[in-house]
């Protein structure tokens, strides 16, 4: 545990300056300087391709850490690990641009709103551009967290890439570069992230260049590519479940929604930080695990970190709701349409942190073809009430849909995972810190409206609460691993002192 806390935080701190970074980017200066039908273009663009990068890694995101134990050799490269999945990766591309170029009818004929589709015919050829620096980006991230050395990675990923965004937007609002010049650029930016990954596994020793066909011939060649097959339909179905509503509705509505829609649901997608961050810790070490079938450590694994993400997630979601009005006020009067989109959001990725790293477990252990069942329906489902949700309720709806479906496919996984294993990651605790959370809604009404200023009352609203809530967690101990980190703090700081 001590490792996943420094990797985490390490990980974290970068998660959360790019959240900074993000949030002055989407919520900002993209709306405002560039304009929120562009932002809902190039959203998209980097969803959809994101859509077919599953298809041209060939499911082996999850593959690259489930099984990198049994070749892991620094002396001999890994057994050529990292160079196979390259080769493998760079077919998969080849193989996925054929098909988007042949999709390029189908999918103009979706997006029929005159500006939209505009958009989608002008610069379609940029969604294998985006395809493949994403597909090798996601190639090495997974590569490095196979060899716990994620802060980096998420570095190039959540900081730089979006640094890299701040300098376009701000190009385009100085005049340096025109729409035309802004867009391309944009999806051209990932390249700089994927030259960054690469100098630092080279910087580490672990740029190896052996290609690893002979993993051919080993056997366990038949069971990555087994598990590979399995998880890519699986995958897919887990991305249209969490990504199909930012792509529906441009089709339904138009990109002006999807600028509006994507605001919120950056807001949502905080929540979810802490999971995220960690997750490239917990991912190698339950890999692991399930190799030595050690399953005490990996029900431990599962309780206290969902514990943790939950209890992270809950002080977000309730800061959130809490300036609702304040985040209108950032954004302007024509943002107001979407913000519920952000609560129904966030509380679909509640639910997703509530029920821990449940996915990992389910990909990671034998029973790994069960998800694709689980993915395929809950897509079909998910397809179906966006549909019918964002017909009768517009971008609200979408949300909404949404979040329902991201419930049920936990509720789904977490049954099977309890029938076969016997595993949840639900305790007494995360009773009392969802009261905790409710308890701080409710004080929130009583805290008088700052008319002053909207950052003054985000400020003084934000910080009562926050009090409120971490008093509350961590003089009731209710997560643990939170009130040992802030006494161990509290203690390291006396000390100095003294």
């Amino acid at each position: 545990m001590g490792s996943i806390k420094r990797q985490g935080i390490g990980s974290g701190v970068f998660m959360y300056i790019g959240l900074i970074v993000g949030f002055v980017n989407n919520s900002i200066l993209f709306p405002r300087y560039v304009g929120k039908e562009v932002l809902g273009f190039t959203q998209w663009m980097i969803e959809l391709a994101g859509l077919f990068t599953l298809l041209a890694s060939f499911g082996s995101n999850a593959a690259i850490i489930r099984f990198f134990p049994y070749f892991k050799n620094k002396e001999q490269q890994h057994g050529g690990y990292l160079g196979f999945m390259f080769v493998l990766r760079t077919i998969g591309i080849a193989f996925t641009a054929g098909i988007i170029l042949l999709a390029k009818g189908p999918i103009l004929h979706l997006y029929q709103a005159e500006e939209s589709q505009h958009y989608v015919e002008t610069y379609y050829g940029l969604l294998i551009i985006t395809l493949a620096l994403t597909c090798y980006m996601e190639l090495l991230e997974n590569y490095l967290s196979a060899l716990f050395r994620p802060r980096i990675p998420t570095f190039f990923r959540d900081v730089f890439a979006r640094l890299t965004a701040l300098a376009l937007i701000l190009l385009y609002y100085f005049g340096t570069i025109n729409l035309e010049q802004f867009i391309i650029l944009y999806a051209w930016r990932f390249a700089l992230s994927v030259l960054g990954l690469v100098v630092f596994a080279y910087y580490i020793g672990e740029l190896h260049f052996k290609t690893g066909l002979g993993i051919l011939r080993t056997p366990f060649f038949k069971q990555i590519a087994s598990y590979s097959f399995y998880s890519v339909f699986a995958t897919i179905g887990s991305k249209i479940t969490t990504k199909i509503d930012i792509l529906m509705i441009p089709a339904l509505m138009d990109f002006s929604y999807g600028g509006i829609y994507v605001v919120y649901s950056f807001f949502a997608s905080v929540i979810t930080i802490p999971h995220q961050g960690l997750a490239k810790i917990v991912s190698p070490i339950l890999a692991d695990a399930w190799k030595r079938e050690d399953f005490g450590e990996i029900r431990q694994l599962y309780s206290r970190t969902a514990l943790d993400t939950m209890t992270a997630g809950i002080l977000i979601f309730v800061g959130i709701a809490i300036n609702l009005e304040n985040i209108v006020a950032i954004l302007g009067e024509e943002f107001r349409i979407g913000q519920y989109v952000a609560i129904f959001l966030g509380i679909g990725q509640l639910a997703h942190t509530a029920n821990g790293y449940n996915g990992l477990l389910i990909n990671y252990s034998p029973q790994f073809r069960y998800d694709l069942a689980f993915k395929a329906l809950t897509a079909a489902l998910t397809v179906i009430t966006n549909y019918i949700f964002i017909k009768a309720f517009g971008i609200t709806g979408a949300a909404a849909a949404t979040a329902l479906t991201i419930i049920l496919i936990n509720v789904f996984i977490q049954a099977f995972l309890y029938r076969h294993y016997q595993m949840h990651p639900f305790s007494w605790n995360m009773i009392k810190v969802i009261a905790a959370g409710a308890l701080c809604l409710l004080v929130n009404l009583l805290i008088p409206v700052i008319h002053y200023h909207f950052v003054l009352d985000i400020i003084v609203r934000s910080s009562i609460i926050t009090i409120l809530f971490g008093s509350l967690i961590i003089g009731l101990r209710l997560a643990p691993d939170f009130a040992d980190f802030f006494w161990k703090i509290v203690e390291m700081v006396f000390r100095k002192k003294h």
